[in-house]
């Protein structure tokens, strides 16, 4: 079970100046904060050995010009779902929540008609989903970096579906999986 940190006012506005500059220095911290640069850094080590704070390299979805979009999802077996797409390239990240939907997947696309084909095709027909919602975020308001595996090999559909037989596909209403020799896209080229 997760417990909430107690962290006193130093950690908060050490948390809230790395929030608002990633590279600022520990020596720059700690004249703001009023302590020496080893005990920030130490306070820093404690605070990543506690998961609290990480460094995640990625694109920011708020400038990429891609789409995310997020899809809610009330189904029987979240993890099951959630291996499907574990190594499927448009794949972001999940959540499973509580309420009427109990699974939240994010997804991004170069086109939108390629993530509702993955959405149509592998979501859809799913027999441990009852129910979906899919909501394309128009605005991000804040940066939003996500590690997105771009150098994808070409191993063959992670999923298991060829493209090439696809209707989808085959009508250019999706660009193809970039695990495949299929993919039409430019991101993962």
């Amino acid at each position: 079970m997760l417990h909430v940190f107690d962290l006193d006012e130093k950690d908060k506005r050490i948390l809230e100046l790395l929030e608002k500059n990633p590279e600022m220095t520990q020596n720059d911290i700690a004249r703001v904060v009023g302590l020496s640069q080893p005990s920030v850094g130490a306070r820093i080590k404690k605070l990543k050995e506690l998961g609290l704070i990480s460094h995640v390299y990625g694109l920011n979805l708020k400038n990429s010009g891609l789409y995310v979009v997020k899809v809610d999802v009330k189904c029987r077996n979240p993890r099951k779902i959630v291996e499907r797409f574990k190594r499927c390239p448009h794949f972001l990240n999940s959540f499973v929540v509580a309420g009427n939907k109990n699974l939240t997947l994010l997804f991004i696309g170069e086109d939108l008609s390629t993530v509702e084909a993955i959405i149509d095709k592998h979501l859809r027909p799913n027999s441990d989903v009852v129910d979906l919602d899919v909501g394309i975020v128009i605005k991000a308001e804040r940066d939003m970096v996500m590690p997105i595996k771009i150098l994808v090999e070409k191993t063959g559909s992670p999923c298991g579906s060829n493209c090439s037989e696809c209707e989808y596909y085959i009508s250019e209403l999706c660009n193809g999986c970039p695990a495949t020799t299929h993919y039409r896209g430019k991101l993962w080229k």
